[in-house]
């Protein structure tokens, strides 16, 4: 699901600003500009399947 800066930081209970620079970090080390960007990353590069016993 997409959610804004304040959405995630209320999931999160942080603060919005804390959210925004991490977003800004994270884009500024993968090189990419969007948010999209990193969402089609996580999914190719991150696995949510548990790892083995």
């Amino acid at each position: 699901r997409c959610l804004s800066n304040r959405g995630v930081a209320d999931e999160l209970v942080i603060s919005p600003a804390t959210v925004a620079r991490h977003v800004t970090n994270i884009l500024t080390k993968l090189g990419f500009s969007s948010r999209a960007q990193i969402a089609a990353w996580a999914v190719d590069n991150i696995s949510t399947d548990p790892p083995p016993p």
